[in-house]
């Protein structure tokens, strides 16, 4: 797969996994098991988006603490 296509298929799983979590968590609270699990997923496709995304390495830079 290239990677515009890998990075657009990561960007549709972002949105599907972030509808799933909200719905999830109006229906359930925000503390329901099936929620925690659709942000951890969450949580993983997003640091997949940052792999594969060039320009959001940056990102690190730009971190204060």
């Amino acid at each position: 797969m290239s990677k515009v296509l890998e990075y657009e298929a990561n960007m549709d799983k972002i949105e599907e996994l972030r509808k799933k979590m909200v719905t999830a968590a109006g229906q359930y609270g925000l503390s329901h098991p099936i929620v925690l699990h659709y942000s951890q997923e969450l949580d993983r496709a997003h640091n997949k988006f940052i792999l594969l995304n060039p320009q959001s390495k940056t990102w690190e830079r730009s971190l204060t603490f």
